[in-house]
């Protein structure tokens, strides 16, 4: 126990302390590297109160302060300060200084480091080292750095004992001789590549392993094992070292089977790894697959099928139905009984026909052959209100009624020429009914002796 007793003067007189015992400390056995406490105690048994710094030195040299506050008459107290032990002696003493005292009166005086006199006598301690910091010090520890070699075999070896990597290579000792590797030098082989990272650091002509296969890369003709020899791999422009290149989940050997590009995740910019478009059966080369004009990333974003153009089989394809607006996963989008691929109007349930191609639905259209006759007055004189000439004699039923024909008969006055061609549609024309018989007689006539010619010219030609 240090105990300091204060004594008060006059100015410019000394103030001593009286010393029972120096500094202590909480393990006086520690070793080197290990954290203790050090104690002293201060006595005041003069001033009403007394604050100071309390300041701790080994070899003279500060190693801590404890702070000591209102310190009263009569009182001791005892303070302390952590300390990291280093190795070799010790010699620890203890000195107060920036002290301030209260008196009795209550004035306060603060009394200067050089009128403080200390009287304390050093404490001693011898602390071992401890290299390794296990908890033997290394006058006993027969393996002074822990690195499985004993100190004895250092020393014949020529080792540092004091270091578990004597050449700084990242290999300890004992692993560099179990290795057979030389602890001294930190490239046994001196091939640039130290110990520690070298995978044959005996073999001066190897130094990697990329595949982990045993064959050192500079013989390795395959060195990322991906079954693309490395000459090949340069050639197409792959890395020999990374059994996939581009990263997507495809070694290069598959990549170049199945055509795509090894240096790029997504061969064909859909949006789909190669990867995902093999495990989905599209092919990683062609960004539409199947043709539809739905990108595949498209198709599996609208969850239709990449493989099939027409997913829901209605006669659309995929991307005419995208553009027309109507579900390539359903046949009939509207249910209006009608596929999408005869719906005039696939998005109106309403409507599904529109005959005239006026853009209005024939549900309502009030003249669906857009024959300037409505639909209402066709039913009544018996046309059809989808064809806008009802018996096809290229006139229009409109045009019939002007001309007064009959427009569901073609041949008004059955002269045997349609209306659309009858100068006369009303009146019966005999000339055009001769004409037309007189005509079919010759047609038959030529007929008929080109026939008898053909025959004649064969039997002649058979005879010979």
């Amino acid at each position: 126990m240090l105990v300091f007793i204060i004594t008060p003067h006059y100015t410019r007189a000394a103030f001593n302390f009286v010393v029972n015992q120096a500094v202590s400390m909480s393990n006086p056995m520690g070793l080197e590297g290990q954290t203790v406490k050090l104690y002293t105690v201060v006595v005041n048994n003069d001033f009403s109160a007394l604050s100071a710094d309390v300041n701790f030195f080994n070899n003279n040299k500060l190693i801590g302060k404890a702070d000591l506050k209102k310190l009263n008459y009569e009182e001791a107290r005892q303070v302390a300060i952590e300390y990291v032990l280093p190795a070799g002696g010790l010699s620890l003493t203890a000195q107060l200084a920036t002290v301030t005292a209260i008196k009795k009166d209550g004035s306060v005086v603060k009394i200067p480091d050089d009128e403080v006199k200390n009287s304390t006598s050093p404490t001693i301690f011898d602390i071992d080292a401890d290299t390794d910091r296990d908890g033997i010090g290394n006058k006993t520890d027969p393996d002074d750095d822990n690195d499985g070699v004993s100190d004895d075999k250092e020393k014949e070896l020529g080792t540092d004992p004091f270091k578990a990597d004597t050449d700084g290579d990242g290999l300890s000792d004992k692993e560099e001789q179990d290795k057979k590797l030389d602890p001294l030098k930190a490239d046994t082989d001196t091939d640039g590549v130290n110990d520690k990272n070298d995978i044959f650091p005996t073999d001066s002509k190897e130094t990697a392993d990329y595949d982990h296969d045993g064959i050192g890369d500079n013989a390795d003709v395959d060195d990322d094992n991906d079954g693309l020899k490395d000459s090949e791999e340069i050639s197409w422009g792959s890395d020999p070292l990374k059994a996939d290149t581009d990263g997507d989940g495809l070694s290069d050997f598959e990549e170049k089977r199945i055509n795509s590009n090894p240096k790029k995740a997504d061969t064909d910019g859909d949006g789909l790894s190669d990867k995902e478009e093999q495990a989905s059966g599209t092919d990683p080369t062609k960004s539409d697959t199947d043709g539809d004009g739905l990108p595949d990333n498209v198709e599996k974003d609208k969850k239709t099928d990449p493989l099939k153009a027409d997913t829901d089989g209605d006669g659309l394809s995929d991307g005419d139905e995208i553009k027309k607006g109507t579900d390539p996963l359903k046949q009939d989008t509207d249910k209006d009984g009608v596929l999408d691929v005869a719906d005039a109007f696939p998005l109106d349930s309403k409507e599904t026909t529109d005959t005239d191609g006026d853009g209005i639905g024939n549900t309502m259209d009030l003249d669906d052959d857009n024959d300037k006759i409505s639909d209402v007055e066709e039913k009544r004189i018996g046309t059809s209100a989808l064809l806008s000439d009802s018996d096809q004699d290229s006139l229009t039923d409109y045009e019939e009624t002007m001309k007064a024909t009959d427009p569901i008969s073609p041949d008004t006055d059955h002269d045997g020429a349609l209306d659309g061609v009858d100068r006369e549609p009303l009146k019966p024309n005999k000339n055009f009914l001769f004409d037309t018989m007189t005509w079919a007689a010759i047609i038959s006539a030529a007929c008929f002796f080109f026939a008898l010619i053909l025959y004649f010219m064969r039997r002649r030609a058979s005879r010979r």
